[in-house]
């Protein structure tokens, strides 16, 4: 054996003795970690399906708050979808009243009018007729003023001479007969001095001055009360016919509610019944109002009813055509289980509340729901009075529930 393979042979038992030692190493390490795993305690068993543990630490910071369900009174109430709408006693659509030209159109939609004011100015050829039947009365009018008085200066004169026997009684007669018939031809002549001023009037036109221009010959298209412009289907140079729609106005400081209840429900349904609205665009916020008017009818399709409330609304935040649910109350009173909103969860298609312990531990607890009023809802079963549940931080008791059934990754 040469110096060369007692070399070689050293070496390969330093390697031999080398992967022993290392194997051993592990060998140690690893009954050492199975010692200490034999020693420790046993993890706690997964809660069972629709539990949820939270440590009070892990409430107070999810905002979970526990109060027991509890009974009151609630009205019973009908409740019944419907629309906002114009109060059509309170709403003018106003049209022309001759075919003429828009001269002048002096307001836009969203404009606030007062009663009387104009809101356009027509010309029309029809006004010469109706000035010159007046000018036409006025003048007869003067003339029969004349008559009158010659008539009745002339009976006078003949009663004079009758009396110092110059006259003959027939002759008094005949004088008599001239100022009666004077004075109904002043009479007839002012039937026609009024009767073309309020044809005058009819049109907007005062009388009171004879026009001297185009200004007097001018038709203008006012607003019969104090309202605000909705439409206007008219500008400067339009061509207007007699009836054509000009302008719709409209006091909104009061809306209709119309809505259509069951037929069932209308025994309980009466004018006068106080009502409260509700919109979307203000949810927490009701409006109230009353009936004034239920249908004599019955659609016979829908088997309802339709029924007219007034809403006052001064400060004007409702708007025509809103969707609305009227609430009328029945006047009975009636015991329910309720709790708030916001304690009501739905998994799987279900509502659900959290019963607790008050140790931390959460149950699921299907419910089946009733009304709702306001921001409570009614428990009609399911659960009982005076049990904790989780009335507000449910949402995070739901998010816990649903990661113990999420797939791993």
């Amino acid at each position: 054996m040469t110096a060369r393979d007692a070399v070689r042979r050293v070496g390969v038992l330093v390697a031999v003795l080398a992967a022993l030692g290392l194997l051993v190493a592990l060998g140690v390490t690893w009954l050492r970690r199975g010692a200490e795993v034999a020693t420790m305690p046993p993890p706690p068993p997964p809660p069972p399906d629709g539990v949820v543990v939270l440590s009070p630490t892990a409430q107070a910071n999810a905002g979970v708050v526990v109060a027991p369900a509890a009974t009151t009174v609630w009205v019973e109430r009908l409740q019944a979808p419907g629309v906002l709408a114009l109060d059509e006693t309170r709403t003018a659509r106003i049209g022309s009243l001759v075919d003429g030209t828009a001269v002048e159109v002096s307001v836009q939609v969203g404009d606030r009018v007062e009663a009387g004011q104009a809101l356009a100015l027509l010309h029309s050829p029809i006004v010469h007729e109706a000035w010159a039947a007046y000018r036409k009365a006025i003048a007869e009018r003067k003339r029969a003023t004349t008559d009158l008085s010659y008539a009745v200066q002339a009976a006078e004169r003949v009663r004079r001479l009758y009396a110092d026997k110059a006259a003959s009684l027939q002759e008094v007669q005949k004088a008599d007969v001239d100022r009666v018939a004077a004075e109904q031809g002043l009479d007839m002549a002012k039937t026609e001095v009024r009767r073309s001023e309020e044809v005058l009037e009819h049109y907007g036109i005062t009388s009171g001055e004879d026009p001297t221009g185009e200004s007097g010959e001018q038709i203008p298209v006012r607003s019969p009360l104090a309202a605000a412009v909705l439409e206007r289907q008219v500008t400067t140079g339009t061509a207007v016919t007699s009836g054509m729609p000009l302008f719709v106005v409209s006091d909104l400081s009061t809306l209709w509610a119309l809505a259509e209840v069951d037929e069932t429900a209308l025994p309980r349904v009466k004018v006068g019944m106080p009502v409260e609205i509700r919109v979307a665009a203000y949810p927490d916020e009701p409006f109230g109002g009353s009936i004034i008017f239920v249908g004599d009818t019955l659609d016979p399709k829908t088997r309802r009813v339709s029924v007219r409330c007034t809403v006052p609304n001064a400060d004007g935040r409702l708007k025509p055509q809103m969707y609305a649910t009227l609430l009328l109350e029945e006047g009975a009173q009636r015991t329910v289980l309720s709790v708030p909103t916001a304690a009501v969860q739905e998994l799987d298609g279900t509502s659900v509340v959290f019963v607790t312990d008050r140790g931390g531990t959460f149950r699921r607890r299907d419910v089946v729901l009733g009304r709702v009023v306001d921001d409570a809802v009614e428990i009609v079963s399911g659960l009982q009075a005076g049990e904790p549940i989780a009335v507000a931080g449910s949402f995070v008791l739901k998010s816990e529930l649903l990661k113990a059934f999420a797939p791993e990754d």
